[in-house]
């Protein structure tokens, strides 16, 4: 029987975590699906733990390269997937048991609808919290996601037929934002529906791709809003309000970075554009005036409550 969903695994030195993700996936109660696994040149026991599964006969097709980055594991992974759907997991991330089961019956409800996310857990430190407390949007949500985008890959399943045509998947020119910039083309055209249960759990770890490569995101962003003005006819006239807010969270990152280097007027430079588009920019901006302690003080209050920055 031909695989209704295709899973896309992509990792690299995943032994810390991989047996918990891959549990995760084998003790799904849907179980129509195939394990497409790229194996970017991993040199610690990676190989040898999927090897295991394998052996107990599930439909996991395995496949090592030597090193290429995470883009172009995420566009091989595509391209040898069979299913009607796909489906997203990192090598450090879990599902709960229902996952697969609730986005496929939702997709088989509404045949109208290209992609899917859900609500989820992130796991610190041994915490786990619920990540959304609020709705989020459904149908065409390009010009939301703009705004404030609330798609984890983990929870991401799309029908395949929502990237027919498409040049390319997942920009290899990107390191942080490569699943963002992926999406967004695929929700400029197609309908999206969420499921507000927590339906995967992400972890959060120093060795994250996330973190590790975070001072990339102002610079990233920017380069994917070119691209969208290039591609998308009359882009910035139909999202101006939408690329005024991004642009203005490209310059809160900058902005943060040089008060890390106690450049208060290098920050206050970046902010000043963009003071008026929303209150928490007007106060990070009047704070850039008091000294580099007192801005951080403010800051971590700020994107630890109602005026989180992080979306």
């Amino acid at each position: 029987m031909e695989p209704l969903v295709s899973i896309n695994l992509c990792c690299y030195n995943s032994e810390p975590y991989l047996r918990e993700t891959l549990d995760s996936i084998t003790n799904q109660t849907y179980k129509n699906w195939e394990l497409v696994i790229i194996d970017d040149g991993s040199s610690d026991s990676t190989g040898e733990i999927i090897s295991e599964y394998i052996k107990k006969g599930y439909p996991i097709r395995y496949y090592y390269q030597e090193n290429k980055g995470l883009g172009y594991s995420r566009n091989r992974a595509i391209k040898l997937s069979n299913g009607k759907y796909i489906a997203f997991i990192d090598h450090d991330d879990l599902w709960l048991p229902e996952k697969l089961e609730k986005q496929i019956s939702l997709f088989e409800e509404k045949e109208e609808v290209g992609f899917i996310y859900t609500n989820f857990f992130s796991l610190k430190n041994g915490v786990k919290k619920i990540y959304f407390k609020r709705p989020n949007p459904e149908g065409y949500v390009f010009k939301d996601f703009l705004y404030s985008y609330s798609a984890a890959l983990l929870t991401v399943m799309i029908r395949r037929s929502s990237i027919e045509g498409f040049s390319e998947f997942f920009d290899i020119n990107l390191k942080l934002a490569e699943e963002y910039e992926f999406f967004m083309r695929i929700l400029y055209k197609s309908k999206a529906a969420y499921i507000e249960m927590p339906l995967a759990t992400y972890r959060i770890h120093e060795q994250m791709s996330s973190l590790k490569f975070i001072e990339r995101w102002p610079d990233e962003m920017a380069y994917i809003m070119d691209k969208f003005s290039r591609i998308y006819t009359n882009f910035e006239e139909d999202y101006k309000k939408e690329i005024s807010y991004m642009k203005a969270k490209i310059a809160y990152y900058k902005a943060r970075a040089e008060m890390a280097k106690c450049n208060n007027f290098n920050a206050r430079s970046l902010l000043e554009p963009y003071k008026t588009i929303d209150f928490k920019f007007f106060f990070l901006y009047i704070m850039t005036y008091l000294p580099p302690i007192i801005w951080h003080t403010a800051h971590r209050l700020m994107t630890k409550g109602a005026f989180s920055l992080s979306g």
